[in-house]
């Protein structure tokens, strides 16, 4: 039964998305004579929420109704209500049988039109039953006034004529979806396929059975076939494992494995897809640290694997219970011991009995004994340092730091013990740590492997005899009497991104350069604390691009790394560097003087004084300004590559640029941006709200609160990807795209481009249609054209209307305002109104229910619980839960004896208890009925003559 219901459920949602209003119950058996209603956003005439199912609401003066099949004896048409061997055919308004039960299944009659299955292909009759576009279908929607419907034929939409013609350009493969609306040119919504599109511009669908999940191991990703299995792919989306799992994950870090999960096993898979662990019995996994896996064996037990998923080690319940982590190490007891599990390791590590843990610090354990002694240290690499292996000192350790790494070991009074390396090996020399005793230890603002561990700093009453000093990566040290202090020349506590712009730029050890403080002034040091050939300067600033500025003897100058002096012009007043070689200067002291540009190496102006602000250059391009609102882009030259026209700017990438529209604003966060190229050609309109950003996989990409747009890297070009949301996926971008709306005509070509926006159909003469898009809710014509702007509101603008409706809130009250075409309001009424029709509207008043309203806007006549409307002088209403009819003045005409009910066309509605559905007259007249006798279904007249079948059933009970 599950499996049945699944195969409904996808099926009445294939035909939903359709639009063939095809009887569910007749396919499946439903006995009853209702059906479930599905949504729809016109519910002027919807009363009950439910549909007329044994015969269904008239159409084209015509009604579906399903009966023992015309092409069946009645005595193999079984009698037990299960609906067998009955077919659908078609009544006229008078309930006689028009077209004859013959039909798999059938849509409603639209334009003269309605759709038949015959033999499982789909095609259109005519009124009375001819055979107007021959069935080759696989699915159809109906016929729409400009004459043309959408057929499905071997997977593909097209658009069909009335003689079942193709017209129109192919439907591109990325169309999920066509449906035709009513209207002349036609509304049409297109929904597309996700897209997933290469770097080379390959663009795929998930046609092939195939959907990526995510990017993983060595070129390949997990996926899911067409039944919702897990597989992984490779790039050309060929399977390398069959989608055989019921799901496939990555719980842990990047680089870490997959979790496979099939029926009745857990497994791992490696980077090329291959199985780990296959039929070892784990019901679960999960990564317990980058470097280890626990897998549940079942009883509590716990194998551990390693990060390649091979075994080391299996806990019992108490030892995995007991279990800690530290860094990628795991600790646990066991037999009175403590046991270690690190990485590299192919089995535990015995650390001894009566351990604890007394401290961790990023990965470095440090153990005490019974008498909080500490005794031994686990390191993040695993190297365990006890007993003969551990150094004197530890039983002394008070506190640690880790810094770049390394740990600092000190005693609790402060003293400095040593520093290690992630092996445990001590770095500092004997003398080293001695000499260290009289002097304070400083950081270093970057981390560059194979440099200066730290600086030594003269206590502050600066009485040591070593004086200041560099703590070197040897464990030397590099220090001098006279020196009371060195300088950092990289990077700085203050600049956060100092580690990142030296990792960028590919900063070695031996390119670092320091400044020791003595009396006669400022000496440079190398990387090795060794005075470089430099005369002692008043000052030496920190280095960038290569360069540091340099102050002595009444001269400014440039000095490069090898301590090389470059002079600047006497008459500069201050010059800061911003690019290799090149400063920005200014000549006079005054508040708003001009900056110039000057490159020191060739001893020339590159740019005059004229610029309010200078940025630093990256590569060779930079901010710069001649004032407010007069910002831009420059090169090395001083040009302009985006013109000083802009609010404000703000680099992106190398390549990308976004800049601020200038003018006044109320909303700083609002305020318009585009997306400029580093050859200042502008990739993107102004928008408000415009964000700009890099992914991690340095994918670019902007948007604001309407439209996306992805960047190439060299920043050649932005696709508009309008409103589509797309997701970055190893090679693939996956792009999903939301519905669009457009308008065809009758030749199946586009009138109005689909656009993202909510439209309806045009009517009237001269046609118009009601749109809401990012200009807000307008009217316009056939050309798209704007012909009114309208307030910001909910509009609607329903059929048979001359008049828009505007719905909104007063206070608590909601109102509704009717509207002219020319955006007048003509009418104001109280509640959530519907159209008018034959001088009458109706409104859902807060709780009060529902009333109609008259052409003066004023609440008419009784409320009810629902109530629709009038329509040839009647008016569907719901009264409990039971649905009848009431004239004009609200008089009960037809009683509320039904289930569902329709509105009066010529005379005649189509009415349905749950037992059988009817055709009534205006005066509740049965005109023809349709309910189960003898278990198959069956047509009476209005004289309760029965019309079909001819005969029942030879074995019904008499």
């Amino acid at each position: 039964m599950k499996s049945r219901a699944i195969r409904i459920t996808r099926l009445a949602c294939a035909l939903a998305a359709l639009g063939a209003s095809l009887s569910a119950h007749a396919q499946f058996g439903n006995s009853y004579c209702i059906e479930e209603k599905p949504y729809s956003l016109t519910v002027d005439d919807d009363v009950s929420p439910y549909a007329n199912g044994c015969i269904r609401t008239l159409a084209d003066q015509r009604a579906a109704v399903l009966l023992p099949s015309a092409l069946v004896n009645i005595n193999r048409v079984p009698p037990d209500q299960s609906l067998r061997r009955h077919a659908w055919g078609f009544l006229d308004q008078n309930g006689r049988l028009a077209i004859a039960p013959i039909f798999e299944a059938v849509g409603d009659f639209s334009h003269g039109l309605a759709a038949v299955k015959w033999k499982g292909k789909w095609g259109f009759i005519d009124t009375k039953g001819r055979m107007a576009v021959p069935p080759r279908y696989d699915a159809v929607q109906d016929y729409a006034e400009i004459g043309l419907t959408v057929a499905i034929l071997d997977g593909r939409y097209q658009l069909i004529d009335r003689k079942g013609q193709s017209v129109g350009e192919p439907m591109d493969e990325g169309v999920q979806s066509l449906h035709l609306g009513a209207g002349v040119p036609a509304l049409a919504t297109v929904e597309y396929k996700p897209e997933y599109r290469s770097s080379t511009g390959e663009r795929r669908y998930n046609d092939v059975g195939v959907s990526l999940i995510k990017p993983y191991g060595k070129g390949l990703y997990i996926a899911i076939n067409a039944e919702g299995r897990y597989g992984l792919v490779d790039r050309d989306w060929k399977w390398v494992l069959e989608p055989n799992y019921q799901e496939i994950s990555v719980p842990g870090e990047d680089g870490s494995m997959a979790v496979a999960y099939s029926e009745g096993d857990v497994l791992l898979l490696d980077a090329d897809g291959k199985a780990v662990g296959a039929g070892q019995g784990y019901r679960s996994m999960m990564p317990v640290t980058p470097a280890f896996w626990s897998a549940e064996l079942g009883r509590g037990s716990y194998a551990v694997l390693d990060s390649d998923g091979k075994p080391v080690t299996t806990l019992k319940s108490a030892e995995a219970q007991g279990s800690q982590r530290y860094g990628d190490a795991i600790i646990y007891p066991s037999g009175g011991k403590q046991m270690a599990l690190v990485p590299g390791r192919a089995e535990p590590l015995t650390l001894g009995a009566g351990l604890s843990v007394a401290e961790d610090q990023q990965g470095y354990v440090l153990f005490s004994n019974d008498e909080r002694v500490p005794v031994g240290l686990l390191t993040p690499m695993g190297n365990w340092l006890y007993a003969e292996t551990a150094p004197a000192w530890l039983k002394d350790t008070g506190r640690m730091v880790v810094s770049q790494g390394k740990l600092w070991v000190f005693k609790q009074e402060g003293e400095l013990l040593n520093v290690l390396d992630d092996e445990g090996r001590a770095l500092l020399k004997p003398e080293t740590v001695e000499a260290a005793k009289s002097r304070s230890l400083k950081e270093l603002p970057l981390d560059i492997p194979g440099s200066a561990l730290g600086l030594l700093a003269q206590d502050h009453c600066q009485c040591a005899e070593d004086g200041a000093g560099l703590l070197l990566a040897d464990g030397g040290i590099a220090s001098d009497p006279a020196w009371s202090n060195i300088i950092p020349l990289d990077g700085s506590e203050d600049d956060y991104g100092a580690q990142a712009d030296a990792e960028a730029a590919g900063l070695k050890a031996e390119q670092l350069r320091y400044a020791a403080q003595t009396a006669e002034g400022l000496l440079l040091l190398d990387a090795m604390g060794k005075p470089m050939d430099l005369p002692a300067q008043q000052h030496i600033g920190p280095f960038r691009h290569g360069y540091a500025p340099a102050y002595a003897d009444g001269v400014s100058r440039m000095l490069d790394r090898d301590g090389k002096t470059y002079d600047l012009p006497r008459d500069f007043f201050e010059a800061q560097i911003v690019a290799p070689g090149v400063v920005r200067f200014l000549k006079i002291a005054a508040e708003g003087s001009p900056w110039g540009l000057y490159d020191f190496v060739a001893g020339k102006e590159l740019a005059a004084p004229a610029f309010q602000d200078v940025g630093l250059f990256q590569d060779g391009q930079a901010i710069a300004s001649l004032g407010q609102d007069r910002v831009g882009i420059i090169d090395l030259q001083g040009k302009w590559i985006v013109p000083p026209n802009h609010h404000s700017a703000e680099r992106i990438t190398a390549r990308i640029w976004k800049l601020r529209q200038a003018g006044p604003q109320e909303n700083e966060y609002e305020r318009p941006a585009a997306v400029f190229n580093a050859e200042g050609r502008a990739l993107t309109a102004f928008r408000a709200k415009l964000s700009v950003g890099v992914d991690s996989d340095g994918a670019i990409a902007a948007s604001d609160d309407k439209h996306r747009w992805t960047i190439t890297p060299d920043g050649s070009e932005a696709v508009d990807m309008e409103d589509a949301d797309y997701l970055r996926m190893g090679d693939w971008t996956v792009l999903r795209r939301g519905p669009r709306i457009g308008y065809l005509d009758s030749q199946g070509q586009w009138q109005i481009a689909p656009l993202t926006a909510t439209a309806g159909t045009f009517r009237g003469e001269p046609a118009r249609a009601l749109l809401t898009g990012e200009d807000g809710p307008r009217v316009i014509d056939d050309q798209g054209k704007t012909v009114t702007a309208l307030p910001v509101g909910e509009w609607r603008w329903p059929l048979g209307s001359d008049m828009l409706l505007r719905h909104y809130y007063v206070g608590n009250r909601e109102m509704t305002d009717y509207t002219g075409l020319d955006g007048k309001k003509r009418l104001s009424v109280e509640g959530v109104a519907s159209a008018y029709s034959e001088g009458r509207a109706v409104a859902r008043v807060s709780n009060r229910g529902m009333r109609a309203v008259d052409d003066k806007g004023t609440l008419a006549g009784p409320a009810f619980d629902a109530l629709g409307l009038l329509r040839e002088g009647l008016a569907p209403v719901g009264i409990d839960s039971g649905y009848g009819y009431v004239d004009a003045q609200g008089k009960l005409v037809i009683a509320a004896d039904y289930r569902a009910v329709a509105p009066f066309r010529n005379g005649r509605a189509v009415v349905s208890t749950l037992e059988k559905s009817m055709i009534i007259d205006p005066a509740g007249k049965q005109v023809a009925r349709v309910e189960l006798e003898c278990g198959v279904r069956t047509l009476y007249g209005s004289h309760n003559q029965r019309l079909w079948p001819l005969s029942l059933p030879s074995r019904c009970p008499r």
